[in-house]
C-alpha cells in the first residue's frame, strides 16, 4: 500500500498538534522551548506542502526533513520532561541522533546547489555540527558531574541544545 503526500502530512500534522497540546501542560523555559519546536515545524511544513504543489521531486526530501525536525522535537520534550540524569542523557542522545540526521538532510539539499549558495550552506552545517559537538561536551561534563551537581550540569546542556535549535532553524529558513 503507498501512502500519498497528504497522508505523509496528515500524520505529520498530528504529531505536531501532539506537540502544540504538550505546550498547554507546560511552564517557562519548558514551555518556550516546546512553542519553538512547534513554530520550526509548522514553517518545516509548510515547505513541504508548497513544493508537493510545484513538483514532486523535491518533496521527498523536503517531507524527510521535517519528519526528522520532529523526531528531533519529540526527543527534545522527553529531555525536557525526564527527572532524573539517566533519563535526562538518554533523551539528549535520541535528539542528538535526531539532529544528526536532520544535518544530513540539509546536506543533501546543500549538495544540489551550487555557488555560493552551496558555500553559505556547507558552512552553515559545518558550524551546525560544531554546535552539535557542543551539547555532546555539556551531556559529558554531566555525566562525569557528582550527583548534587547535575542539576546545574542539566541547565548547561539545555542552553547548549536551545543555541543548537536555533542555529538550525535559522539555518533551515535561510537557505532552503
Amino acid at each position: 500500500m503507498t501512502t500519498t503526500i497528504d497522508e505523509r502530512l496528515a500524520e505529520v500534522d498530528r504529531r505536531i498538534d501532539d506537540l502544540e497540546a504538550s505546550v498547554r501542560l507546560r511552564r517557562g523555559d519548558r514551555r518556550q522551548r516546546v512553542r519553538r519546536h512547534v513554530d520550526a515545524l509548522r514553517q518545516e511544513r509548510a515547505n513541504a506542502q508548497a513544493a508537493a504543489r510545484r513538483t514532486p521531486d523535491p518533496v521527498g526530501e523536503r517531507l524527510s526533513r521535517l519528519r526528522s525536525r520532529l523526531h528531533v522535537a519529540e526527543r527534545s520534550l522527553d529531555a525536557d520532561l525526564a527527572e532524573d540524569r539517566s533519563h535526562f542523557t538518554a533523551a539528549v542522545e535520541a535528539e542528538l541522533h535526531g539532529w544528526d540526521a536532520f544535518a544530513e538532510r540539509l546536506q543533501a539539499t546543500a549538495a544540489a546547489k551550487t555557488g555560493n549558495a552551496r558555500d553559505r550552506a556547507e558552512t552553515g552545517i559545518r558550524e551546525l555540527r560544531g554546535r552539535r559537538l557542543a551539547v555532546t561536551e555539556r551531556l559529558d561534563d554531566l555525566r562525569g558531574a557528582p550527583t548534587e551537581t547535575w542539576m546545574e550540569h542539566q541547565e548547561r546542556v539545555t542552553a547548549a541544545r536551545d543555541e543548537l535549535e536555533r542555529m538550525a532553524d535559522d539555518l533551515s529558513a535561510s537557505l532552503f
